[in-house]
């Protein structure tokens, strides 16, 4: 009796394994279930928290889960997070201006700088409310934002309008400027100048598409490249050179390139956004071709410095290779799927508490919704 209830128990237990581990293929269900998922692990009363970082706050994080919820039509959680980060991370009484501190941890701010590709996320996630919502507070908060981060996180470098990383590389002994290509955002861009007419967001925009270009072809001595650096740097006339302390690789920044660009192409079919991601599908082709696989970090020639896999750069690889129209798309979506895990109502991605990954990983299953693509097929 004993060996046969134990076997029941064992069966019962891999039947509930199974149920646990078979991922959704719902585009729809992916995206409810993941974002139920997401507020319970990661939201607390407005504050959006890392668990792996000792349960402290990035202001990435608050603007990440602002525009999710814009999207989602999550009303609550999108005010409870706009009045926490202005009330917290807002640098208004300290610094004049309506960016957010990037770092709070044990309970207070420990770093007052300002990321800009978080306060990029976090005006559009206002913009996008005020068309939801039509509460004028999120526009008018919006236009200051948008007027803050043109003060404060923008430089001319060789008379050409650059967006800078942060609120603190704006001048350096060096004489370099520090470019993260992933901050910028070219359809955020577009609306922003749509709401406050200043032409700069468009100068930002074509910055967008000069530097990336440039990147991708010609970046040092490397040539047919494609795949562009997490970090770099400008010098006074426009040179790209490697950024003192930062290596040359396609990483877990630049991961965010095919993501922004894509959504250029899909809101505005932008031309441009299109040959980027043409060049970043064929390496994301040639590598599944050869491996199967899509790997965690490469050098700026393509090539593979890990053999780690991660669900977010096959996210990276399905927008390019999406957009670009190649035939593999459709497996390297599988491939992502693979990650999802399902318990109950909830799905998230590779691990439970992985804040960084929940918080992007979706954007493909709601590019689906998106194209209209509601069936269980790509």
């Amino acid at each position: 009796m004993k060996i046969r209830a134990f076997v029941l128990l064992f069966s019962l237990l891999q039947l509930l394994m199974i149920k646990c581990s078979t991922p959704p293929v719902n585009p729809e269900e992916i995206v409810r279930s993941s974002w139920t998922h997401y507020k319970r692990t990661f939201i607390r009363a407005g504050r959006v928290v890392r668990p792996a970082n000792n349960m402290d706050t990035v202001s990435e994080g608050e603007s990440y889960a602002m525009l999710r919820a814009v999207l989602m039509g999550d009303r609550t959680t999108f005010d409870e997070c706009l009045a926490w980060s202005e009330s917290v991370l807002s640098r208004k009484t300290s610094h004049g201006d309506r960016l957010l501190a990037w770092h709070f941890e044990n309970g207070k701010i420990s770093d007052t700088t300002a990321a800009s590709d978080a306060d990029i996320d976090y005006a559009y996630s206002l913009v996008l409310a005020y068309r939801r919502w039509h509460y004028n507070h999120y526009i008018d908060l919006a236009r200051e934002v948008l007027k803050s981060i043109l003060d404060h996180e923008t430089a001319l470098v060789n008379g050409r309008l650059y967006l800078i990383p942060s609120t603190l590389t704006e001048s350096r002994a060096d004489k370099l400027v520090a470019q993260n290509p992933s901050y910028y955002s070219p359809s955020s861009f577009k609306v922003f100048y749509e709401v406050s007419g200043d032409e700069r967001w468009l100068e930002l925009a074509d910055t967008t598409y000069h530097l990336l270009g440039k990147l991708q072809v010609l970046f040092g001595d490397r040539k047919k490249s494609g795949l562009v650096p997490d970090w770099c740097a400008l010098d006074p006339k426009e040179k790209i050179v490697v950024l003192p302390g930062k290596s040359l690789v396609y990483g877990w920044d630049a991961l965010r390139v095919p993501l922004r660009i894509a959504a250029d192409y899909h809101l505005n079919k932008d031309p441009r956004a299109l040959a980027v991601l043409q060049k970043f599908s064929l390496i994301f082709e040639n590598e599944f071709k050869r491996s199967g696989k899509i790997f965690s970090e490469y050098s700026c020639d393509n090539q593979s410095l890990t053999t780690d896999e991660n669900p977010l750069f096959y996210t990276a690889a399905y927008a390019a290779t999406d957009v670009a129209g190649s035939s593999l798309a459709p497996d390297i979506l599988t491939q992502q799927r693979r990650s999802i895990r399902q318990n109950e109502r909830e799905c998230y991605y590779n691990e439970t508490d992985d804040y960084y990954v929940n918080s992007l990983a979706w954007l493909v299953e709601y590019y689906q919704l998106s194209k209209g693509l509601h069936t269980s097929g790509t």
